[in-house]
């Protein structure tokens, strides 16, 4: 099969220190006067006087905003605000300084100073028409791929759901990957984090839309982050850590914006969007009753990644190697005390699987790319299937 490939990324620089070119970025997009969208803990560790040293150097006028919200992903309204902040203050750039949901409100504020209406007008896939203002994204945390994606997700406190803007106008001008921001990250947000970056890799290399360019990448991704998410964990000063999940997720996130999430990201949706857990552990409390899924359709792609995992696969029958896989996720996400199920992250109402699976359904723009064709019962069983322990019969 003979494949058209289109590989879309921001400009990227990446390496330590390198949140010291913000300046030189900001002045070579044609910005002069920068709105810097941050969080509460961003501004406490420091991270922010080394990018408004590096903008004000560079002689651009430079104003800050500090989101704060109630949820792990912030509500549309909190996009509205900060759109109004740079609408009224005239600035001609945003730079996002953050983790994932900082750098979504960053990218879609920008969005809104050049399209109109509110955010839920571009819920969906490629809705916004026009590039917003010229955009700097600089993550710190190793996890959601922000920077190089053209995702944004947000609470739709209507619907109690989260709900994704998908649209190519929101991938960011420039990416600044600076591993040395990611040292103040706490072990649990780092856990969450880079588990969300491997999911990343995971989902995409199993949906349809995987693609020779984004199986490289995805698989070095995994082998990355299966390598270094413990040692990151575990001593947060580790630079050698910091350094590879930081190459990890931003490789992981290349995949994101080529070839994008399916079935795990499309059941979290609900649940997330209902409990407020942080995204990654939703993430973990689903995956392996999906991946378990789908084996079927892609068992030798599983036995790939359980390769990249770095288990022994070798002469082993298929079925036994894709198991390894599974086994392999469930230890990398026990190793850094993850929930591996429902039931673990404190959700035992059952009565919510039926609801769940129909929003579930409805996101038709992710199980497009499932490698399995799953009816609203079929998405009911998986969720039945992950309040309970995968790993507890093996």
């Amino acid at each position: 099969m003979f494949q058209t490939i289109e590989f879309k990324t921001p400009s990227v620089v990446f390496g330590m220190d390198t949140v010291l070119r913000i300046g030189k970025e900001a002045k070579r997009l044609g910005g002069h006067r920068a709105l810097i969208v941050t969080g509460p803990r961003v501004k406490a560790a420091g991270v922010l006087e080394k990018a408004l040293s590096g903008l004000k150097a560079e002689s651009l006028e430079v104003d800050v905003i500090v989101e704060e919200r109630d949820t792990p992903e912030p509500a549309t309204s909190v996009v509205e605000e900060v759109a109004d902040f740079a609408r009224q203050g005239c600035f001609d750039m945003i730079v996002g300084i953050g983790g994932g949901s900082i750098l979504d409100v960053a990218k879609m504020a920008s969005a809104l100073l050049t399209n109109p209406g509110k955010t839920k007008d571009y819920f969906g896939k490629e809705k916004v028409p026009l590039r917003g203002k010229p955009t700097i994204i600089v993550p710190t945390t190793s996890g959601t791929g922000a920077e190089v994606t053209k995702h944004a997700i947000f609470l739709d406190r209507e619907a109690n759901v989260k709900k994704a803007v998908a649209s190519t106008n929101l991938l960011p001008d420039v990416a600044i990957v600076d591993p040395l921001l990611t040292l103040t990250c706490p072990p649990r947000v780092t856990a969450a984090a880079g588990i969300d970056a491997f999911f990343h890799a995971v989902e995409p290399f199993l949906s349809r839309m995987a693609n020779p360019i984004t199986d490289a990448l995805a698989l070095k991704a995994i082998s990355l982050i299966t390598r270094w998410l413990g040692p990151a964990v575990a001593d947060g000063e580790n630079l050698d850590a910091r350094y590879h999940m930081a190459l990890g997720s931003v490789t992981a996130g290349f995949v994101l914006n080529n070839s994008g999430t399916s079935l795990v990201h499309a059941m979290a949706y609900p649940v997330g969007g209902e409990y407020h857990t942080p995204h990654g552990i939703t993430l973990t409390v689903l995956a392996l009753s999906c991946f378990d899924a789908l084996r079927s359709a892609k068992q030798e792609r599983l036995v790939q990644i359980a390769d990249a995992m770095g288990e022994p696969v070798d002469g082993l029958p298929s079925r036994e190697a894709a198991d390894l896989a599974l086994v392999a996720m469930r230890h990398l996400m026990k190793s850094v005390d993850l929930p591996v199920c429902l039931e673990e992250a404190g959700i035992t109402d059952r009565s919510r699987i039926q609801a769940w699976a129909v929003e579930a359904h409805k996101e038709q723009r992710l199980l497009s790319r499932s490698a399995r064709i799953l009816s609203v019962e079929d998405i009911a069983k998986i969720y039945t299937k992950a309040f309970t322990d995968w790993g507890q019969d093996r």
